[in-house]
């Protein structure tokens, strides 16, 4: 019971935390992601990335057209699944500012620009793919202001999930927006990878869930997501010129101190749609 009740409070800390740092000056958007895990059906693997990259790329094209909160969407393929058990195959993210748009809302007018209707698509889908399941997380800190990163297909992407260790949620947090965001910052700026957020899972929770949060960073190439850099002290480097007079080792020792990695999930962006304005604005988008 303590433990479910431990689950909750941080995701609750979590949210509050967000809030209270914004109060001070103008709130700052606030994102959310829909995470949706996916497994091709037998032989269809190859059919269903034809589908994803012509028909599903469309229909996120026009809902971005019409739906002013929806800033990023893609659907990643799994590169290594490890021997753990994680038979998934593709992992999609859809991000929001503000919360997201109920499961199961009518579709059927951005299909009619498609020429279909929803139902033929999801008959279509469903012989294609199953979903595995579904996460929804709301964005702690991260290196885009609006959101979108301006990714491109192929990016590849490295999720790590995390989880929180008891008592410690608020110093997570404060990590994360203090050190961790000014420093992937400085990464970015410099070259060292094209983006990284981190985010708070909000739905599933409790107990029984495997996670409490996840790190996302993206990069240009396979090399750069496995770490092949030549130098072993570049971390410190740009941890130290992000954050002067920090200690990058007590930076080091609070991150383990705080959570533990559970998972890293690398993944390849195959399809992709994002916003080019403004989150809020429906001109000049994708």
């Amino acid at each position: 019971m303590h433990t479910r009740l431990f689950r909750w409070s941080v995701v609750a800390l979590l949210v509050g935390l967000l809030v209270v740092t914004g109060s001070a000056q103008q709130a700052p958007p606030q994102f959310y992601v829909v995470v949706t895990y996916l497994k091709a059906l037998p032989g269809q693997a190859a059919a269903y990335e034809t589908y994803v990259k012509t028909t599903s790329k469309k229909f996120y094209q026009e809902l971005a057209n019409v739906s002013p909160n929806l800033v990023h969407w893609s659907l990643a393929r799994v590169m290594y699944k490890g021997i753990e058990g994680f038979d998934v195959d593709y992992i999609s993210a859809s991000v929001t500012v503000g919360p997201p748009p109920e499961p199961g809302s009518n579709s059927d007018p951005i299909y009619a620009k498609l020429g279909t209707t929803q139902a033929e698509q999801t008959k279509i889908l469903s012989g294609l793919r199953t979903s595995v399941g579904t996460d929804v997380l709301r964005r702690v800190a991260g290196t885009s202001a609006t959101g979108a990163g301006g990714y491109k297909e192929g990016d590849i992407r490295v999720s790590n999930l995390i989880r929180i260790k008891p008592g410690m949620a608020s110093a997570f947090v404060d990590r994360n927006v203090t050190l961790a965001q000014p420093t992937m910052q400085e990464a970015v700026a410099q070259g060292d990878g094209k983006g990284w957020s981190m985010w708070s899972r909000v739905f599933p929770s409790g107990a029984a869930t495997s996670y409490d949060a996840m790190g996302v960073t993206i990069y240009k190439d396979v090399a750069s997501a496995l770490g092949g850099g030549s130098n072993p002290n570049r971390g410190a480097e740009l941890f130290m010129k992000a954050n002067p007079g920090k200690n990058y080792a007590t930076y080091v020792a609070n991150g383990t101190e705080y959570s533990t990695s559970q998972r890293r999930i690398v993944t390849q962006l195959i399809a992709l749609v994002e916003r080019t304005a403004p989150a809020g604005k429906t001109s000049d988008n994708k």
